[in-house]
């Protein structure tokens, strides 16, 4: 019963921006979409039925074919389908697509990119999530075994799928720092520095929120234990605005002088 409330549920979930897309054209009266909605519905219940393979090879035609390959929603659906294999824990998937979770990056970031006025990624944001989360999870196992080469791969993807992500160009620098490319760490640092400025972390998703406080604490305690103490205090002080009564926060503030 739950595997069938799951399914429905993940259908709704899929549904919905695919209707809208069809409803858009509708109201505003354009010309007919260049994929059709048919092609679409077809794709929505391959995922459904989680035949991921069968939408990957439909999809990846509409995304190399000179006539569809600006169309945004091709490479979403690329994306979760990688996403959905990454998940799966199927031995033949992890065997064949050993590279699952990057090759939905991949797609997801193509998709940003190709959704040049932002059209449809509100329509995602809880994919883009879940996405979000399981690229953070993985970047920190490969912090935590001090592989930062590969860690700084999966926080480029996050910064690239959301360029307003302070939290992902924090952490970003910080590997740089780790790995010491200590110029590229200084401006991606300066990026973070700025959106926090800017923004002081207002409008981030909570997934994007946990990526903050991770970010800034592992970044203030990494320059606490090199003696700069002065940065370290910096960057939890730059997040108070949306974790300042964080307890985890405070207590890091206060070891390290604040």
């Amino acid at each position: 019963m739950k595997v069938l409330q799951f399914t429905l549920l993940f259908g709704l979930m899929l549904a919905q921006p695919f209707s809208s897309l069809a409803q858009r054209y509708t109201d505003e009266e354009e010309e007919a979409p260049l994929i059709p909605q048919e092609d679409f519905d077809e794709l929505l219940m391959w995922m459904v039925d989680e035949k991921f393979e069968k939408v990957l090879y439909k999809a990846i035609r509409y995304t190399e074919d000179d006539e569809t390959k600006k169309e945004p929603v091709p490479y979403v659906f690329m994306s979760m389908a990688y996403f959905k294999i990454s998940e799966s824990g199927n031995p033949d998937f992890e065997e064949k697509y050993s590279n699952a979770l990057k090759s939905a990056l991949k797609y997801a970031s193509k998709f940003v990119k190709k959704d040049k006025q932002s059209e449809y990624i509100a329509e995602y944001t809880d994919y883009f999530n879940d996405l979000r989360r399981a690229t953070m999870n993985q970047a920190e196992v490969y912090v935590d075994d001090e592989k930062f080469t590969k860690a700084k791969s999966y926080y480029k993807y996050l910064w690239t799928l959301d360029k307003e992500d302070p939290g992902a160009w924090l952490m970003y620098g910080s590997v740089l720092w780790k790995s010491k490319a200590k110029r590229d760490a200084e401006e991606s640092w300066s990026n973070a520095a700025q959106l926090l400025a800017e923004f002081e972390g207002r409008g981030l998703e909570e997934v994007q929120l946990d990526l903050l406080k991770f970010a800034a604490i592992y970044t203030a305690e990494m320059l606490a234990s090199e003696g700069n103490r002065t940065d370290a205090r910096q960057w939890i002080e730059s997040i108070d605005g949306v974790l300042g009564s964080d307890r985890e926060v405070q207590a890091v503030l206060r070891s390290i002088g604040g």
